[in-house]
């Protein structure tokens, strides 16, 4: 009789340390389900294109990416009172998507001096959302290729 409670502890120790074991691979499937989500939030840029946010918002409205192509400079100063202290109104529209993004310049990424010497150019590579400004989300590049708008009569010794 002695030998049967005895056995049936062990019995039940062992349940237990199994169920103990199970659960730690439960919360590891758990953690790798919320690298996936991570990864999914990663959006990823081909040639989408450097503008001011006038431009951008002419460009959805109307639905044709001409506008782009012909933003101006200055027109990523429109509405800065000063230039010294506020930043310039630059965003990256995916023409793939219509859709355009704020960018949120870092010290380990991408400059305002990148965007505004690359602007009317391209930009390729990968960025992760990391808030929202009014209606339009701001990005963070993690990787980026920035190609400049060819200057005029790049094309000329072509023909």
């Amino acid at each position: 009789m002695r030998i049967k409670k005895i056995f049936a502890s062990i019995l039940s120790l062992a349940f237990l340390l199994s169920t103990v074991g199970y659960t730690s691979y439960v919360y590891a499937e758990e953690q790798a389900t919320v690298e996936e989500e991570e990864e999914e939030e990663e959006l990823e840029f081909t040639s989408a294109v450097i503008t001011a946010v006038s431009c951008a918002k002419e460009a959805e409205e109307k639905g044709t990416f001409d506008v782009l192509s012909s933003c101006p400079p200055h027109a990523a100063w429109e509405g800065v009172k000063d230039i010294y202290d506020e930043n310039p109104k630059i965003v990256i529209f995916d023409v793939t998507e219509g859709e355009y993004f704020y960018v949120k310049p870092t010290k380990d990424g991408v400059y305002w001096s990148d965007l505004l010497e690359g602007f009317g150019g391209s930009i390729d590579g990968t960025a992760v959302p990391v808030g929202k400004k009014g209606d339009i989300v701001v990005i963070k590049f993690t990787e980026f290729e920035i190609t400049p708008k060819p200057k005029p009569g790049f094309f000329k010794g072509c023909l």
